[in-house]
């Protein structure tokens, strides 16, 4: 019986440790189009539930704030971008250690292409990016694939699917696999220049230097202006 126990114990160890979130990313994206050519703004701002007090008000502490601005250009079906970006991110809060844990700033550096295919009455787009990170001690690389499909339901109305894996590379990456996001958001036009988006995403996270994963259900809400 002992054994027992101690080949349990040795099995939770080895898994690590999970610890599961509630939050609310909402963001305010301004953009105009040039020709093929496309410039955008927008604006993060998102919040967590602290789990000393309750694990769903996903309004009680900050998760992040964030600031970017991307130029585009687009050819036919494809989309080059680059974009910069800043990231001033807290500690999500799984355990109290995490209570101790400063805030980071980052700057991030991202090129990237993607490809729209239109698939009956419905958009399929693929994106891959590369992440530049900055921080003040140390830098280091992300690769990020989406894959998205839009669908539209009405004439105004849309429901837009997405699955984002995040995988690390040089400079410094720690890890291989780094982050998985799934999604769905219901998108409204209420004319051609202004849509708004609402929707859940769940975000599989794997820490940076522990075997530790978090699990976060987010509320996602949005507002898109078009110049």
């Amino acid at each position: 019986m002992k054994k027992l126990v101690f080949f349990l114990l040795l099995a939770h160890v080895s898994i690590g440790q999970s610890y599961s979130h509630t939050s609310v990313w909402s963001r305010l994206l301004l953009s105009k189009q040039f020709g093929k050519w496309i410039v955008s703004g927008d604006i993060a701002y998102r919040r967590q539930n602290n789990f000393h007090d309750s694990k769903l008000n996903f309004l009680q502490n900050p998760l992040l704030d964030a600031q970017r601005f991307t130029v585009a250009y687009r050819y036919k079906k494809w989309q080059f971008s680059f974009a910069t970006s800043r990231w001033h991110a807290y500690q999500i809060l799984g355990k109290e250690a995490d209570y101790t844990k400063n805030p980071t700033v980052e700057w991030r550096f991202t090129p990237g292409v993607e490809f729209f295919q239109k698939i009956n009455k419905g958009t399929f787009q693929w994106r891959t990016q590369y992440e530049y990170r900055s921080f003040v001690d140390r830098d280091a690389g992300r690769f990020r694939q989406r894959f998205q499909y839009r669908q539209p339901i009405s004439e105004t109305n849309s429901l837009v699917f997405l699955e984002e894996a995040l995988f690390g590379s040089p400079p410094n990456s720690t890890k291989k696999y780094e982050q998985n996001q799934l999604g769905v958001t219901f998108n409204h036009n209420f004319t051609e220049h202004l849509e708004s988006e609402i929707g859940y995403r769940y975000i599989y996270r794997e820490r940076r230097t522990t075997s530790e994963k978090d699990h976060e259900n987010a509320l996602v809400v949005g507002l898109m202006l078009r110049l």
